[in-house]
């Protein structure tokens, strides 16, 4: 049974671009591309990635890598591996497997079940945020990471090397020559670093590990690494990050990076109410103190910190983007909006005077709707939309709002899937008196 399961987990990355399951197989339940080799297609079963979950409407949304879908849960839905509903919100993008029947149009779970990997590898083999700490300070131990190639490049942990798991044939020739040598994969706490650890046990290495949080704990309490050809490529196509320099004034006038923003070590604390309010926006810093001013954004709860592990001389050298003259002295983070949202500065205009060939749709419950309205507005609970959405319009770009953005969200994609113009409310939205607030 260990060794089936062994080659069957090998397989996982061979389909890494296979089309899913749910566009070769009729009437079978939709399945994502990576679980298309351990798993055979069923009707009336899906297994994906949780992308969200709407408590208020019951309704779930589930990413399959190919498109996404809803599906609804009642209060019989059997749960399996989580505590209860709203423990489910804990595991997003991690992988689910949601028995359903189809009721009226709508998907309706009988069975929630988390995809635990974990289950087959010994606890000794998984260690904690602390453990981990504590054994890669060994200059013995291998630190791999077994995300994508650009993932890597965004963000890892100081002294961990690239090996992407859907790669690993590719990469395996990275693993250390002494198969007694201590290793420890990460990725982002799903199935990636299992996946990682079973091929390289079936190899022969005696001691393999995987840290279950991943770079996403890590990045909660500990700073990382960025590439210097992410940056580079950041700076030259304009994506939103935060770079710091820490030199001298005097220094800095003399060269600097493109786009760097010039703030003294000593003078972090005085400044700090300029830096972003979004604490997951990447905050890059070089030059002098860079991993105590690194350390320091940690603390200030910015989840997205990294350190540029090469000097200004060898960024210069390498032919990267650099300015010399005065560099900026003020912080402008902005962050892009995604594909489909609306700014909340938009949103407030059109719900302050609707034009004609828009329609604002609430997407929460009755009662929410109810308690918060905004003139003008319609109210479609998520779970009815797909319903009523044939009824509306088509003349009109629908606007979906609710008070997070996760409905609205979702509510965009069934809207979508049917050919309808609309956008959504990315954004906590607040109605008071009338009145409308956009977080």
């Amino acid at each position: 049974m260990r060794k089936l399961l062994i080659v069957m987990c090998c397989l996982i990355s061979a389909l890494a671009f296979a089309p899913s399951v749910s566009a070769l197989a009729g009437n079978m339940g939709p399945m994502a591309k990576l679980c298309t080799f351990c798993h055979q297609a069923k009707k009336g079963v899906m297994r994906g990635f949780l992308e969200n979950i709407a408590l208020e409407s019951s309704t779930i949304q589930m990413d399959f890598m190919s498109h996404k879908d809803i599906v609804k849960f009642k209060k019989d839905t059997k749960l399996k591996h989580v505590r209860d509903v709203e423990d489910i919100a804990n595991y997003r993008n991690k992988g689910f497997r949601i028995s359903y029947i189809e009721k009226d149009g709508d998907k309706i779970a009988t069975e929630i079940s988390r995809f635990d990997i974990l289950r087959v590898l010994k606890e000794s083999e998984k260690l904690d945020r602390d453990k981990f700490k504590e054994l890669r300070n060994d200059p013995n131990v291998k630190v791999f990471d077994v995300r994508p190639p650009m993932k890597y490049k965004m963000g890892h942990i100081p002294g961990a090397d690239l090996l992407p798991a859907p790669a690993f044939k590719k990469f395996v020739n990275k693993l250390p020559k002494d198969k007694s040598t201590p290793i420890v994969f990460y990725g982002v706490g799903g199935c990636l670093s299992p996946d990682a650890s079973i091929k390289t046990k079936a190899l022969g290495y005696k001691d393999v590990r995987i840290y279950t949080g991943g770079f996403p704990d890590w990045s909660k309490n500990e700073y990382g690494l960025v590439a210097p050809d992410w940056l580079k490529m950041a700076i030259t196509k304009d994506m939103p990050h935060v770079l710091i320099d820490l030199r001298t004034a005097s220094v800095i006038k003399k060269g600097h990076i493109k786009g760097a923003v010039g703030i003294e070590y000593n003078k972090l604390d005085s400044q700090r109410s300029q830096f972003p309010d979004k604490k997951n926006a990447p905050i890059i810093f070089y030059g002098d103190h860079s991993k105590k001013a690194a350390a320091k954004a940690v603390k200030w709860g910015y989840r997205a910190v990294r350190i540029l592990p090469m000097d200004f001389q060898k960024w210069q050298k390498a032919g990267n983007p650099v300015r010399k003259g005065e560099a900026k002295t003020v912080i402008a983070y902005v962050q892009k909006t995604p594909e489909g949202a609306i700014s909340g500065e938009e949103f407030e205009k059109i719900a302050a005077r609707t034009p004609e060939n828009m329609l604002l749709v609430d997407v929460r419950n009755p009662d929410e709707f109810r308690s918060q309205t905004i003139q003008g507005a319609i109210n479609i609970p998520l779970g009815r939309l797909a319903q009523r959405l044939g009824d509306l319009d088509k003349s009109k770009e629908l606007i979906f709002y609710c008070n997070t953005g996760i409905r609205a969200e979702m509510s965009r994609n069934i809207a979508s899937k049917m050919g309808i113009k609309n956008r959504y409310l990315n954004s906590s939205l607040i109605v008071k008196h009338g009145n409308v607030m956009v977080e």
